[in-house]
């Protein structure tokens, strides 16, 4: 695929690829928003390092591919209502978006894009695992595809944010700061969706569910479900199919939620990571 606005390199592992020669801080002609929407498809994670994003400047960034939302557990930055800080103190244990997971799955309609900037990473530690969920599906026996097409998925909040949830703990509110919090209702909400989504751009299909955010399969049990989520997990986070990314300061990731799976390293105790988080709206799965 050639491109006449951007360069692309899609060298850097399964999925994914590094843009370069562009500055998302400017207001993009129409041409240039095309070609990256276009990578985007193509590649599900682009990654464009040495940007000097503002809050707003990244907010503005990402509408140009959709209506920005909210994430409903974590307070926005005043300089921007779209802007939430992922930070990991010095002193924490517990990391944020830890494990195997695409973003807020448990919405009605969750964000089909997600853009992190890196404000401040550790030297050493702290990447972000990136996993192809398309690809892995369709290597998949046809016989469970079919299977797996026919299933439902409960999913919710609550296994990490309800009040039995990873995140109830006072150890872990702690390590995520102030800015956590949220509707307490929600967080024990419960939608369904299909455990395996069909692209609404591309009409690929793509593993959906996640052990994290996936309650049970429609009409399981949570055990006889866990023993599909996790095989799935592990299926999907084969070395064949997942890039690790390092970040360096002013490094934007934008990934495809729909399609990609992603899970941040916590491999850094005593080092801070300071990074800005926007979401795209995107549409109820299918």
């Amino acid at each position: 695929m050639s491109y006449e606005y951007i360069e692309v390199d899609a060298s850097i592992g399964a999925v994914g690829a590094e843009v370069s020669g562009v500055d998302l801080s400017e207001q993009l002609p129409a041409d240039v928003i095309a070609e990256i929407h276009q990578a985007w498809l193509a590649h599900h994670v682009l990654f464009f390092r040495g940007q000097n994003l503002s809050p707003e400047a990244q907010a503005n960034f990402a509408a140009n591919f959709g209506e920005l939302d909210k994430y409903p557990f974590m307070q926005a930055l005043e300089a921007s209502p779209h802007v939430i800080p992922i930070i990991k103190e010095v002193d924490a244990k517990m990391n944020f978006g830890g494990g195997w997971h695409t973003d807020t799955s448990y919405q009605l309609t969750p964000p089909k894009a997600t853009l992190l900037y890196a404000v401040e990473v550790p030297d050493v530690g702290g990447d972000t695992l990136f996993a192809d969920a398309t690809t892995s599906y369709s290597h998949l026996s046809p016989a469970l595809r079919e299977m797996l097409e026919q299933q439902t998925g409960v999913f919710s909040p609550k296994l990490v944010h309800g009040e039995k949830g990873d995140y109830k703990s006072s150890e872990a509110e702690k390590n995520l700061g102030a800015a956590y919090g949220g509707d307490a209702t929600f967080a024990e909400s419960e939608v369904e969706h299909p455990i395996i989504r069909t692209h609404a751009e591309t009409g690929n299909k793509s593993i959906y569910c996640s052990i994290p955010h996936t309650l049970n399969i429609k009409g399981w049990t949570r055990t006889e479900s866990l023993a599909i989520f996790k095989f799935l997990t592990a299926h999907l986070t084969q070395e064949e199919y997942v890039t690790r990314f390092h970040w360096t300061p002013g490094t934007l990731a934008m990934w495809d939620n729909r399609c990609v799976f992603h899970h941040a390293l916590n491999d850094y105790e005593g080092h801070r990571r300071h990074m800005h988080r926007v979401i795209v709206k995107g549409e109820r799965p299918a």
